[in-house]
């Protein structure tokens, strides 16, 4: 068996547009007929509820604390070629907390999809570092808020560390530049202010779209072709290794 493609989506900031990215991104892997698993890593379960299942049923949790007999764990189908294992206040408890960072990795090795998108949540460096530990991408979001580039330099600096200890860490790294607005003046400087900072990550840009922002909270997939599903056909270009600039 193949092992699949695994993403990470962290970004330490809360509200910078990670789970519309992980969302997104899956919905659009799985409509390109691609085998896709969203792992909701979040207590807030946000993930599992964007994509209309549960967020209180068995999920993330179960999948880490049963291994290695991982039929007890299934994911929770969302929509065709499209399951989600929820995530939920479990992910906190001490039994998780006590996990080596290498369990998630081992747990999505078993699985049959070809892709798994691991939404990272916000200021949990425990569940980040299980996200991307099993990676093989990961997309470091940030927007225009200053704290959201200190988030974003905080998960750079992890991921650094832990590739010069020879830890197992994401082979490809790429900063996502979220909810861009040329028209804000802080929006247009943001690309500059973040090379200037680490220039040797390419940056993706997802611009403002009010409707993939109106999908997540509607608990619909996205469709049609606006900006934001444009842009996440370009992430997933990068992703699959056709790198094209924001």
């Amino acid at each position: 068996m193949n092992q699949p493609l695994t993403i990470a989506i962290a970004g330490r900031k809360g509200g910078v547009g990670k789970t519309t990215l992980a969302v997104g991104l899956a919905a659009l892997c799985a409509a390109r007929g691609l085998r896709t698993l969203l792992v909701d890593l979040d207590p807030q379960s946000n993930a599992a509820f964007a994509l209309g299942v549960d967020p209180a049923a068995r999920g993330t949790a179960a999948l880490l604390l049963s291994a290695p007999v991982f039929a007890g764990a299934a994911p929770v189908q969302a929509a065709p070629g499209l399951a989600v294992y929820p995530g939920g206040p479990e992910l906190t408890e001490a039994a998780v907390l006590r996990l080596h960072p290498e369990e998630l990795m081992d747990a999505l090795s078993q699985r049959a999809e070809e892709v798994v998108i691991c939404d990272c949540p916000p200021g949990n460096e425990h569940l980040e570092r299980l996200g991307l530990t099993a990676a093989a991408v990961a997309l470091v979001v940030a927007d225009a808020h200053p704290f959201a580039a200190i988030g974003a330099g905080r998960v750079l600096s992890d991921l650094g560390s832990m590739r010069r200890r020879g830890r197992r860490c994401p082979d490809r790294v790429a900063l996502v530049l979220s909810r861009l607005d040329s028209r804000r003046a802080s929006d247009r400087a943001l690309p500059d202010r973040l090379a200037a900072l680490h220039p040797d990550v390419p940056q993706l840009c997802l611009h403002q779209d009010a409707a993939l922002a109106a999908a997540t909270s509607d608990r619909v997939l996205i469709a049609g072709r606006t900006r934001g599903v444009l842009d996440l056909d370009r992430i997933a270009a990068w992703i699959l290794e056709d790198p094209e600039p924001c």
